[in-house]
């Protein structure tokens, strides 16, 4: 297999002088090493390459027919063995030792596509979400990230870009218009993902107020990693089919109910050391329910704001003290012209949220729940979901 440094998430997250703001504008985290157009920034490494992906649409039950797609997928010199049928569970759980080129057939496509990163070799990252087949309702080991390759495009300046997918094709083999409940045949790696910049060595409680005293769990945040956000960074991984060669699209049928977490495992969501939960649980869309209530910040007007940097809404996840970073990765486009894909905004800042569906997924090096819609996947909606009376799909 090939030697290669890959990051998927963002560098934004070390940018700790990023100011906090308020609403819709924010943006998700990551520090490119190219300039990227609309579709946002990013920052990691990787070889480069080319391959040839197949999509086709197909309506409700009915197969499409295979076409040629566009130039992405993995690289390097040596030809890949032939891929072996596997499953996602089969994956997560490392009966597929990592490095192996697999065929996913049949899985079904739980998000739309989104930029992910870029690398110093000039590829675009982008990601979709998968799930197994035939699930009503998602499971344990059920999910995983796939995660496709296509070259940037150069500006007037010479500089490289990655396309935004509001306005351009993205150019990877996955359908530019893969949405949830497709479902696909995917031929790719596997990898893991564990970044050696993630630390969760803990120390200290860092405190809201320096009048709070320590003991005082709900006002103080342990102090792991060097995250802006007081949410512990965690050196745990996260399972991957990347480098894809192809995804075929065969159908469609109806996504599973999102699985409601319970108390045990919400606990687990925000601790930075529980590696089987996330092993287990990592890719997976997942339902965080009752009254949460947000951790209001500060933006740069002194004014306290729901939303804080990079889109990001931290909810309190029970009696515990922890947090829960609830994110717009999947779904924002920087400088998109639709509110579908701007940030999230909430003007009331004694809102309490009902509910919560979002993949649990390491961005940067926070584990957090990333919804793919901000309108349907939260409750209450962001208010411009209201207010415009705006439907995203």
């Amino acid at each position: 297999m090939r030697s290669r440094d890959v990051g998927l998430l963002g560098l934004g997250a070390l940018c700790a002088v990023a100011l906090l703001v308020g609403a819709g504008g924010c943006q998700p985290e990551g520090n490119s090493s190219l300039s990227t157009g609309p579709g946002g920034p990013g920052g990691t490494t990787g070889a480069g390459g080319s391959g040839a992906g197949a999509s086709a649409g197909g309506d409700q039950g009915e197969a499409g027919a295979a076409t040629t797609g566009s130039a992405g997928g993995g690289g390097g010199g040596t030809e890949d063995p032939p891929a072996r049928v596997v499953t996602i569970e089969e994956i997560t759980t490392e009966v597929v030792p990592r490095d192996t080129v697999v065929e996913l057939k049949g899985v079904v496509a739980m998000s739309r596509k989104f930029f992910l990163d870029d690398t110093n070799s000039g590829d675009c990252l982008w990601g979709v979400f998968l799930s197994s087949p035939g699930l009503e309702e998602t499971a344990a080991n059920s999910g995983i990230l796939a995660v496709s390759r296509s070259k940037a495009t150069t500006d007037g300046n010479g500089e490289p870009v990655c396309p935004s997918l509001e306005s351009a094709s993205a150019g990877d083999p996955f359908p530019d218009d893969v949405a949830p409940g497709d479902v696909l045949d995917v031929v790719g790696e596997t990898t893991y993902f564990s970044s050696s910049s993630c630390r969760d060595a803990c120390g200290d409680l860092t405190c809201d107020s320096a009048s709070e005293p320590p003991e005082n769990a709900s006002n103080c945040r342990q102090d792991c990693g060097t995250s802006p956000e007081l949410i512990p960074q965690s050196a745990i991984g996260q399972f991957q089919i990347e480098w894809i060669k192809s995804a075929m699209r065969t159908g469609r049928v109806d996504v599973p109910e999102p699985h409601v977490l319970t108390a045990d495992e919400v606990v687990k969501l925000s601790s930075p050391t529980e590696t089987p939960f996330y092993h287990k649980w990592g890719g997976v869309k997942v339902r965080l329910e009752g009254s949460l209530s947000p951790v209001l910040r500060t933006n740069t007007m002194g004014e306290e704001t729901v939303v804080g940097s990079y889109g990001n809404i931290h909810v309190e996840n029970g009696t515990e003290g922890g947090l829960v970073q609830v994110g717009n990765k999947v779904y924002y486009i920087g400088g998109a012209q639709s509110a579908c894909h701007q940030g999230p905004v909430y003007s009331d800042v004694n809102v309490t949220f009902n509910r919560v569906d979002g993949f649990i997924y390491k961005n940067f090096c926070i584990w957090s729940l990333q919804l793919t819609n901000k309108c349907t996947d939260i409750d209450p909606p962001s208010d411009d979901c209201v207010e415009d009376n705006l439907v995203c799909p």
